[in-house]
């Protein structure tokens, strides 16, 4: 079982996570959550125990645990949801747009553009198709954009998906 806990200590390293949750069984991975432009703890990690009884019973034990005078939240770990994603355009000089490939939804938007061409991009996306975006161009008017290619599980690709 995935086991996420938040607020923790910043000091609190991989070591000393391991330590507290082995009382309850056995620990077969820690993912400390590191920012990386500082280097230091975001104060969460992901631990996973293969026993889920003994998983179970280090959430009810170890929630709002006291530890150097933080509480510490556990709970079972949720699974990611598929968010939609994409990149977007945004206000510039030049042409705007985004997108890109993802597992998930994928779409690009375009921007406002103040003077030039304005573009929406779209991307690919396994699951769903295509997906695109429009923008908005201040001297032309709406400027489109398209849905990228899906290539379906027989090999073609159709972009009308």
């Amino acid at each position: 079982m995935k086991i996420f806990i938040a607020k923790l200590p910043y000091q609190y390293q991989e070591a000393d996570i391991i330590e507290l949750f082995a009382t309850y069984g056995e620990v077969s991975s820690v993912n400390v959550i590191m920012d990386r432009e500082t280097g230091r703890s975001k104060c969460y990690a992901f631990v996973e125990m293969p026993n889920d009884e003994e998983a179970q019973n280090a959430i009810t034990n170890l929630d709002e645990k006291q530890i150097l005078d933080k509480t510490i939240a556990v709970s079972q770990a949720k699974e990611k949801t598929d968010r939609p994603s994409g990149g977007g355009g945004g206000y510039r000089g030049g042409s705007s747009g985004g997108g890109g490939y993802r597992g998930g939804n994928s779409g690009g938007g375009g921007g406002y553009n103040r003077d030039r061409s304005s573009g929406g991009g779209g991307g690919y996306n396994k699951d769903r198709g295509n997906s695109g975006g429009s923008g908005y161009n201040k001297d032309r008017g709406n400027s489109g954009g398209g849905g990228g290619n899906y290539r379906d599980r027989g090999g073609k690709e159709n972009s009308d998906y």
